[in-house]
């Protein structure tokens, strides 16, 4: 490997070959199928960069492309846009569709590989010893924000107790060259960093970007404390997840990935965070949050910087509805197994609503469901329970459940003063991060014994079956 002060976009370095599809790979499939565009004129990282990634996601001809940023004033490497701002897409690049895409991780989550270690990985082709932020790419995005925002970011650590990984998204704003902000959702590795806090010490973490989206999925996921995602997301990809370890950080990194930020959350110092443009599409408010002291940056030649847009993009709250609903789905079948299907909706941030299908045996199974659901992920605000033969992923269908089959004065359940998420406009904030919201479950199912009130009004079956049997006879004078 070579270890500079600088970016040696040149030098060729030995490599190992890369196995399952990477991050590059992937973005030539989807070039191949004639979803990529490509942005040639220089670009503004400030507010414009944003702007055409909004334009492109409301193009009714561009939606479904991923865009690639070539020339990003300040900074030499390309930019990699839209790519997770879909069920379309991200369904495409785990080679599955999105009605399907639940069950392939569900069926991950119970078949787990662990990672690989390997040595010389790509994304140390070139590692830079005096690190400068300055030299990627990173966008402003919204009007507020108080600054540029890594937001495509897989955050790396380990317990400090047990030493087991966890995986998650975090944002991070930059404050100097060697210096970020982090804002740590209620999760995991808050609660690595409470530990190494306790003990007086630094966090190592380990920043990638540019990693096929299946990782980022799989850090989604709502999994046990002390599981490692990764191991999920290699039964995603079909064999372990190639990693390295870092060259300045007690850490380890996705050998693939096109670039690493190695540092450390620092126990005691605190920066002003934010304002940031939030997945509820509010600013997330400005406030004294840990840092992160960046220790060496590495990466691949000539590599590829991932943002993920958000506040008025859809883009993160994609991702997270994607890796969220299968481990939704599982505890939901532990507590009530006749459980159909699940949708995180993108209208809710991907946390705050959530829509069940369920096959109901008994009164009382939705109250339960909803339950199950706040105990199972507990940003998750409002439950809509419906019967199965309601289509969840259509919206016309759940409107029609709640417009026939919820009784407000009974089937409205309202749960007071539950932890909720501080980024939620409302949220009582008792402290700075910590929240308490009313919940509410709503039981949108036919009542038991109701099934000729709601027998549904349709042409007899066998004379649609006839009908379609012989269509061309129906056409062929047209």
């Amino acid at each position: 490997m070579t270890h500079v002060n600088y970016i040696d976009a040149e030098r060729k370095t030995p490599t190992v070959k890369t196995h399952a599809e990477d991050f590059r790979s992937l973005l030539s499939r989807f070039e191949e199928a004639g979803r990529l565009v490509r942005v040639g004129v220089e670009v503004d990282p400030v507010f414009e960069l944003a702007a055409v990634c909004r334009h492109l996601q409301q193009d009714p001809d561009k939606r479904e492309h991923v865009v690639v940023f070539e020339n990003v004033r300040g900074s030499s490497f390309p930019l990699v846009g839209n790519l997770c701002d879909s069920r379309n897409k991200i369904a495409f690049a785990m080679g599955t569709t999105p009605r399907e895409s639940i069950d392939r991780v569900l069926s991950a989550t119970g078949n787990p590989i662990p990672v690989e270690l390997v040595e010389q990985p790509v994304s140390q082709e070139v590692v830079i010893t005096s690190p400068d932020l300055g030299l990627l790419p990173i966008p402003t995005m919204s009007e507020l924000d108080g600054g540029p925002y890594i937001t495509a970011g897989l955050h790396l650590t380990r317990n400090p107790i047990t030493g087991v990984r966890n995986a998650g998204i975090q944002r991070n704003q930059v404050h100097a060259p060697d210096l970020l902000g982090i804002y740590m959702a209620p999760t995991h590795m808050l609660q690595h960093y409470l530990a190494a806090q306790e003990k007086g010490v630094a966090l190592p973490v380990a920043i990638a970007l540019g990693v096929h989206p299946s990782l980022l999925v799989a850090s989604q996921l709502r999994l046990p404390y002390d599981t490692d995602e990764l191991a999920v997301a290699g039964a995603l990809v079909g064999e372990p997840v190639r990693m390295a370890r870092c060259v300045a950080i007690d850490a380890e990194a996705p050998a693939d990935a096109e670039i690493v930020i190695e540092g450390e959350v620092l126990p005691d110092e605190r920066r002003l965070e934010g304002p940031f443009g939030e997945f509820a599409r509010l600013y997330g408010p400005a406030r004294e949050l840990p840092v992160v002291r960046v220790r060496a940056i590495t990466h691949r030649q000539r590599p590829l910087y991932h943002n993920v847009m958000s506040a008025s993009s859809p883009e993160n709250v994609t991702l997270g509805a994607v890796g969220r609903e299968p481990s939704l789905l599982k505890a939901l079948r532990s507590s009530v197994p006749t459980v159909e299907s699940v949708r995180i909706t993108i209208g809710g941030g991907a946390n705050f609503h959530a829509v069940v299908a369920l096959r109901k045996n008994f009164e009382g199974e939705p109250q339960k469901v909803g339950f199950a659901a706040f105990a199972a992920q507990d940003l998750i605000k409002h439950i809509y329970v419906v019967d199965e033969d309601i289509d969840i992923f259509d919206d016309e269908e759940l409107h029609y459940a709640l417009a026939t089959r919820m009784d407000p004065s009974q089937d409205i359940h309202v749960v007071e003063n539950v932890k909720g998420n501080p980024l939620d406009p409302m949220s009582t904030e008792y402290q700075p991060g910590r929240a308490v919201v009313n919940k509410m479950i709503v039981d949108a199912t036919k009542p038991m014994g109701s099934e000729d009130r709601y027998r549904t009004a349709e042409v007899p079956a066998d004379v649609l079956e006839r009908v379609a049997k012989d269509w061309d006879r129906y056409l062929g004078g047209a």
